[in-house]
């Protein structure tokens, strides 16, 4: 609603100052962004580019506000091009660091440049990826290296609703990616940077513990911090703080105003050359650059610093000084240069807290209270007002990308003051101090790192109470988003004047809760037909299936798992998928056995969404996976059903699940063989077979039984395993079409060839996730109507 808005007031200092006018630029700007979104996110883009237009441009501007929206679509659709060739190999290698990522746990991602191959001298194309686990210190940038790698082609999982990471890679022309645990037989050279070097110069004065914390602070080196203190960071809504931002460089730039403030006071004719604030942004930006040279120059303090910059010119030369101004003109130095940081999530989300601060922070009126309200009063309500309003805008991206929302956000009230008035304080006073006292260095991070810790117990205390369990919420499709927006920015414009535009604006804010609540009405009005939809994910070697209904009952079949405990496919794949447009509710959830790879990441589904029934086979082992299930049957007996063969379970009219395995024979521990097999029958139509790992003796006993097996879909059990292999089952199903549920370059070889062969001599279209990504089936009475692979966006018979 920018043109609606009243002209723009003279505005002292630079603050939030509310919804101003876009100038021409401005509208050009954000159309162009528009364009180089549209080519990952096409009619949601479009729809955007429309409300803008709407808003905003008027004959000729919607003329060339279009052009710029064309111009940002060819530039962002011509990105890379993929090799014509795939390297998969191990081969020695030689190259260059170019790019350094630490996660905590010990694991570092390098992206190297100039990589080739050590004996035939040939350069991979793009550039690699490469893993290391379990490394005590990370490369510097610019180092080279010499190694013996097993690489092949980067692929990651391709789900519907979810951006996996190839799409990601692929702008930042990385094609491939290897792994290797320690770095031993890794040969390093080059000279050691000045910032590693005084890296392992602090290393030596800090405190076990928390010491962890001061050195992701000072330098965004998150290697040595725990992952299960990290997981609680994650649900407490406090991760930001520990992440290198511009929360941080803000708070180094203070120093600079501080120096200010202190050299005023000591030499008060040096203000009458340079006002105070003036002086203190001429002060704060070579302390905020030596901070982002102390953080690798990461791109989050670059998008800082150059807003800083921004205000800076803008103050010093006496110009327009709205905080909007300065956001608009960082995103566009950011982004002209490189298109391709529009895709970087955190960059939307640093824009968009921004945004929420410019359009909402003014409302507050905090300037009127702080005559009031006392400064120890005032600046925790400060503090609550900036988190609110940048929440507001931040809450459908977080919810798009993470899927859940923290139940404690308010602990950043607590937790950001400490940060910013303590701990970041103490950890820079001891970066200083490092230079020439190193007694006092010590204190000044034992300090700090006591501050963490205490953070730390007080999470543990409260995870164990049950406080911190993250709330799974719906992730909202690309118009409910827009809708939103639209919603906010109109309101904010409502707020702010009285004037002959309110009427438009009123018109914007029925527009914005109209998309809102669009993808709702259209679900209704689909729920009457006899529309049902299978969907085999794509959770790497390991396997999830679920069903929908077109009245929206959901039916997921095992839940993946991966065997390491630093990936949930739970959390990161099956929660979103279930949840993408649709509320976080699973009305059905059947486990076939209790393998990692189709249990483990069923805990994430049972601790965080509405689960109304569970139907298993009763039978546990003795892993760490059954004592955690027991926990949640014990809790939950009203939801449980044990099923044995001839059980039938009603899902909706004319809609059902036949047991075919176990028998009723069947006790003791959970195994393959006592798999779950379960047949989605419609009006007696078998759509769908589901055999979870049964293998040859299961699968014999099922046959035996003389049970109906037609289907239209067979999910190859134990993964197209050749101890599977079945031609008797096949014929019985006579499926059009089998899945595999797998892993790319698996070491299990699955689907095993003979499977494979077997299943095409009855006439069986095989696919598989590795290769196709999540897999969605779909009927509409009873007839298979469409086949999708979210890799290909493609019918599958289309891809040669």
């Amino acid at each position: 609603m920018s043109a609606d808005v009243p002209p723009r007031r003279t505005i002292p200092g630079i603050h939030p100052s509310g919804p101003l006018v876009l100038l021409g630029w401005q509208r050009l700007f954000l159309g162009y962004a528009c364009g180089l979104l549209g080519a990952a996110y096409f009619w949601s883009a479009c729809l955007a580019l429309l409300l803008l237009g709407l808003a905003s441009a008027r004959g000729k501007e919607a003329f060339f506000l279009g052009g710029a929206f064309l111009l940002g679509l060819a530039v962002g659709g011509n990105g890379h091009n993929p090799p014509a060739e795939f390297w998969n190999a191990t081969v020695r290698v030689s190259g260059v660091v170019e790019e350094v990522r630490t996660y905590p746990g010990g694991r570092v991602n390098i992206v190297a440049g100039q990589v080739r191959d050590a004996e035939s001298g040939s350069f991979l194309p793009g550039r690699l990826l490469w893993t290391l686990e379990g490394v005590s210190a990370p490369p510097g940038t610019g180092s080279r290296f010499e190694a013996k790698l097993r690489i092949r082609k980067l692929q990651g999982r391709a789900n519907f609703g979810l951006s996996g990471p190839e799409s990601f890679w692929a702008r930042e022309n990385v094609w491939h990616r290897a792994y290797s645990r320690g770095d031993e037989g890794v040969e390093w050279s080059g000279d050691v940077s000045g910032r590693s070097r005084l890296m392992a110069r602090i290393e030596t004065l800090l405190p076990q513990g928390g010491g962890a914390a001061v050195r992701a602070l000072l330098f965004g080196d998150r290697l040595r911090l725990e992952p299960e203190f990290m997981d609680r960071i994650r649900r407490a809504g406090l991760a930001h703080s520990l992440a290198l931002s511009g929360l941080h460089l803000g708070i180094a730039a203070a120093f600079g105003f501080g120096a200010a403030w202190v050299l005023g006071a000591m030499c008060p004719p040096v203000l009458l050359r340079i006002p105070r604030q003036k002086l203190g942004l001429v002060l704060a930006l070579p302390v905020a650059a030596a901070y982002l040279w102390l953080g690798g120059f990461a791109p989050s303090l670059q998008r800082a610093f150059l807003m800083l910059a921004v205000m800076a010119a803008h103050q010093l030369s006496g110009t327009r000084r709205s905080l909007q101004d300065s956001l608009l003109w960082a995103v566009c130095l950011l982004v002209l240069p490189e298109p391709a940081a529009v895709h970087d999530v955190s960059l939307q989300l640093s824009v968009l807290a921004v945004a929420g601060i410019v359009l909402y922070l003014p409302l507050f009126s905090l300037s009127r209270l702080r005559e009031k309200i006392p400064p120890p009063v005032m600046f925790p309500l400060t503090l609550a007002a900036v988190t609110v309003c940048a929440n507001l805008f931040l809450l459908p991206v977080q919810a798009l990308y993470f899927s859940e929302f923290p139940p404690f956000l308010l602990l950043n009230l607590v937790w950001l003051p400490v940060l910013s008035l303590a701990t970041l304080p103490l950890c820079f006073a001891g970066l200083v101090l490092s230079f020439f006292w190193d007694g006092g260095a010590g204190a000044c991070f034992w300090l700090a790192g006591w501050t963490v810790d205490a953070l730390a117990c007080g999470l543990e205390v409260l995870d164990r109470g049950g406080w911190l369990d993250a709330v799974a919420v719906l992730r909202p499709c690309g118009v409910e988003v827009i809708g939103y927006w639209a919603v906010l920015v109109a309101a904010s414009a409502l707020l702010a004047h009285q004037g002959p535009s309110r009427g438009r604006c009123l018109a914007f804010f029925g527009l914005g809760l109209m998309l809102l609540s669009a993808p709702a009405a259209w679900q209704m009005l689909n729920s009457a037909t006899s529309r049902i939809e299978m969907t085999v994910l794509d959770t790497g070697m390991s396997q999830a299936v679920f069903v929908r209904t077109a009245a929206g009952r959901t039916l997921l079949f095992d839940g993946a798992g991966a065997w390491g405990s630093d990936y949930d496919p739970g959390r990161a794949v099956v929660g979103p998928a279930l949840a993408w447009d649709h509320p976080p509710r699973a009305d059905m959830v059947f486990l076939s056995h209790m393998d990692a790879d189709h249990v483990r990441g069923l805990f994430h589904i049972l601790d965080t969404f509405d689960v109304r029934f569970f139907g298993w086979t009763g039978l546990l082992d003795k892993t760490e996976d059954s004592r955690r299930l027991r926990g949640f049957l014990e809790r939950n007996q009203t939801l449980v059903r044990v099923l044995r063969r001839g059980d039938r379970i009603s899902v909706g009219p004319d809609l059902w699940l036949e047991v075919l395995h176990p028998g009723r024979e069947y006790r003791g521990v959970s195994s393959n063989d006592s798999s779950l097999v379960l047949r989605l029958v419609w009006r007696g139509k078998g759509l769908a077979l589901l055999p979870g790992d049964a293998e040859r003796r299961a699968l014999g006993e099922m046959l035996n039984s003389s049970a109906p097996l037609q289907s239209d879909v067979l999910i190859l059990p134990h993964h197209g395993s050749r101890s599977s292999l079945s031609p008797r089952l096949y014929e019985a199903v006579d499926a059009g079409w089998a899945v595999a549920a797998c892993g790319p370059d698996n070491r299990f070889r699955f689907p095993h060839p003979e499977v494979v062969a077997a299943c095409e001599e009855r006439g069986m279209r095989v696919l598989t996730t590795a290769r196709y990504g999540a897999v969605r089936f779909s009927w509409v009475d009873g007839e298979l109507e469409r086949v999708r692979s979210a890799r290909y966006s493609l019918r599958p018979e289309d891809i040669p």
